[in-house]
């Protein structure tokens, strides 16, 4: 997983009066920051000195500054400044705090946290670069469970039936009705592709076998792409740790005669709240109820206890 560049945060959340933010990512407690020059950084949040919170400290031209003692690092974890140490010494060339490169990309911001040699070109997918149309960005509520349970639901096709349309007929909203019809055929199909990899699930309904549905690829590792009525989805699944899973979410939907749209460079993202007030699912959308299904498996969910049948193929 760290080989991949993941979403940490929608660039709109660190703003010039909160410019940093704590994230946990691939299960390190890490400090966000946009520095006074503009430029962004990802550091280990307990600094090399003494281990007191970077959170607290103060973001600088060109670094963040302990709170504790004032040691300074810049975004690549390079120690600036020792205030109150020997500069003669040299102790400050013999320090180095975890960090990590940030990019931003439609408003999103992208961590790589793996081997700086091994890192790969940020994948810039056609509706994150796309100018012609309309983003909203949106964040989920933090799952909690683990981040594989969200890519195992993606392939599987026949939970739309019940979980989604279903449930929503039920509450008398026929938003599901694509969904609420017999199916025929399943199928499946492992896609390499020169700029992704992943399984491609089709479904063939019984109503109208001469039907075939768009594209909706689930991507190596953690990502799926999903045709809409008019535009396309994307899910980004950040593992936040081993049970805790942040998932970003894109919808781009583009103008009918191929024009232009101006946009913010970092449109303000959406809260998007899966649980009540009293911390229940609300069941009255796709993401509520795909949370349901996730997170109550338990936080890692116990496979050897399932039963599966010949639509869990």
């Amino acid at each position: 997983m760290r080989r991949y560049w993941h979403v940490v945060a929608a660039a709109s959340e660190i703003t010039e009066e909160k410019p940093k933010k704590k994230v946990r990512v691939l299960g390190e407690d890490l400090v966000l920051y946009r520095d006074r020059s503009g430029k962004y950084g990802l550091i280990a949040e307990h600094c090399a000195h003494r281990g007191a919170s970077l959170y607290y400290g103060f973001v600088e031209e060109d670094g963040i500054r302990c709170a504790y003692h004032g040691w300074k690092y810049d975004a690549c974890g390079k120690c600036l400044e020792q205030p109150f140490e020997n500069p003669e010494a040299g102790f400050k060339d013999k320090i180095s705090q975890p960090a990590y490169p940030v990019k931003k990309l439609a408003g999103f911001l992208f961590a790589y946290l793996g081997p700086p040699e091994k890192k790969p070109l940020l994948p810039k997918w056609d509706m994150l670069t796309r100018r012609d149309g309309v983003r909203k960005l949106e964040i989920y509520q933090t799952l909690r469970c683990n981040w594989l349970q969200t890519m195992e639901n993606s392939v599987d096709p026949v939970h739309t039936y019940y979980l989604h349309a279903h449930t929503l007929r039920m509450r008398g909203n026929n938003q599901g009705a694509y969904y609420y019809r017999p199916l025929s055929k399943l199928d499946f199909e492992l896609v390499v592709h020169p700029a992704w990899a992943g399984i491609q699930k089709q479904r063939v309904f019984a109503d109208d076998a001469s039907h075939i549905e768009a594209p909706h690829p689930l991507i190596f590792p953690n990502m799926l792409m999903v045709p809409a009525t008019n535009g396309y989805n994307m899910h980004f699944r950040t593992p936040v740790d081993d049970e805790n899973t942040q998932i970003f979410h894109v919808r781009f939907n583009p103008t009918r005669d191929g024009s232009i749209v101006e946009v913010p460079e970092d449109p303000c993202a959406e809260f998007v709240s899966t649980k009540n007030e009293a911390g229940e699912f609300h069941m009255e959308n796709f993401p509520s109820q795909d949370q349901m299904a996730w997170e109550t498996q338990g936080q890692v969910a116990n496979r050897p206890d399932e039963h599966l049948g010949e639509s869990d193929r």
